[in-house]
């Protein structure tokens, strides 16, 4: 795994902890999720990126503080997907 990747995993790791400590299991599951996978390159980020939009939909209204810690996740892994790492995102 290359340190691009791992500091993404990092900080989706971190994202679950803390949507998990802020009482959003499910979100914080759906996140794991793609973790458990194993997802290489923009495969994984792609699906990474998914999950984060999901999320972000389930929790924005009702918790800003997990919402706006998704949302920056998810903005890393737009940004890197631009940065020619596969699939763009939509």
């Amino acid at each position: 795994m290359n340190n691009a990747h791992d500091d993404t995993t990092k900080a989706a790791h971190h994202v679950a902890d803390t949507l998990d400590q802020r009482g959003h299991t499910g979100p914080a599951r759906d996140v794991r999720a793609v973790l458990g996978h194993g997802h290489a390159g923009s495969i994984f980020l792609t699906a990474l990126r998914d999950t984060c939009q999901v999320v972000l939909t389930a929790i924005e209204a009702i918790d800003p503080v997990s919402a706006l810690e998704v949302e920056e996740l998810r903005l890393k892994v737009d940004a890197r997907l631009k940065a020619g790492h596969g699939t763009k995102p939509a």
